[in-house]
């Protein structure tokens, strides 16, 4: 039997395949970065969080938590400066109206959260300032958050204009002349009926809100708690030297404070946590001298 002769590649075409190869593996290579590029300029992965609004938010109105959400964007769709964590935004104030589903930006709200007075005060209510000090205030025991009971104390000419005070109040009692003093009831020296004889000292207001002690205010979160203070004191101690108290009113509360506090002198009395009960106090009518 003739024998077989084995032939060896000739090492030119041995060379030819290994390029051909390289050629096939390159070009795979091309089409895989080509493909992977794509789908990065194309945010493809959908991975770039984005605070958008939930519903629409009007303007000059401190935004909750509850009114955003965090979408994941692609970089197409993202705005680069729109935020990316609702607690950047909570607290802070629309400055214009945001529609629905729209990326929060920095243009849309204020530069710093809405911590001052006008965020403390409830609505349909008020916030007014009376000239306080330490007697006053309970000896500066109350503080921002408390529940107080407000008390006015007025000189009055008579018992006429006693009664008519009380009527501006809206308060239905009445007072009487007060006895005079039987240690003095034959001093002639002593004119009991002059002006500013009598003294009527009458419960205004009960169950008072007080929202702040000189710059002192109560923070409220969005969702409506007590917090800290806004002030940088490293204490919750109430502030004797406080020149004013601002308390939360009615519109027909603000007005009738303010021409108290011009004419008489204010007291608060402190009210037990979580007592609301109003109660009837009969006004008093005294002689001083």
């Amino acid at each position: 039997m003739a024998g077989r002769t084995i032939s060896r590649p000739r090492p030119e075409k041995t060379q030819r395949y290994v390029f051909f190869l390289g050629v096939i593996l390159a070009a795979i290579a091309a089409i895989i970065v080509f493909v992977a590029l794509s789908g990065a300029d194309s945010g493809g992965g959908g991975d770039i969080a984005v605070v958008v609004a939930k519903e629409t938010i009007p303007a000059q109105t401190r935004v909750t938590s509850g009114m955003l959400e965090v979408q994941f964007m692609s970089s197409d769709d993202a705005i680069a400066d729109a935020f990316n964590n609702r607690s950047q935004v909570v607290d802070r104030v629309a400055t214009q109206d945001i529609p629905a589903d729209a990326q929060v930006l920095p243009s849309m709200v204020s530069d710093t959260v809405g911590d001052g007075l006008v965020f403390k005060v409830d609505p349909d209510m008020r916030a007014v300032s009376v000239g306080v000090q330490e007697v006053v205030t309970v000896g500066g025991n109350v503080q921002p958050g408390d529940r107080v009971d407000i008390v006015g104390i007025f000189q009055v000419q008579d018992v006429e204009a006693a009664n008519h005070l009380l009527a501006q109040l809206g308060i239905a009692q009445t007072v009487a002349a007060p006895p005079v003093p039987e240690a003095a009831a034959g001093d002639e020296g002593v004119d009991f009926a002059s002006p500013g004889s009598l003294h009527l000292t009458v419960t205004m207001l009960q169950n008072v809100k007080l929202l702040a002690l000189a710059q002192s205010l109560t923070e409220t979160t969005a969702g409506g708690n007590l917090a800290d203070k806004v002030d940088d004191s490293d204490s919750g101690e109430s502030d004797p030297s406080a020149a004013t108290a601002t308390v939360q009113l009615t519109p027909k509360q603000a007005q009738d404070i303010t021409w108290a506090d011009e004419f008489g002198t204010l007291r608060m009395e402190a009210r037990p946590v979580g007592d609301s009960t109003v109660q009837e106090v009969q006004p008093t009518l005294i002689r001083l001298d």
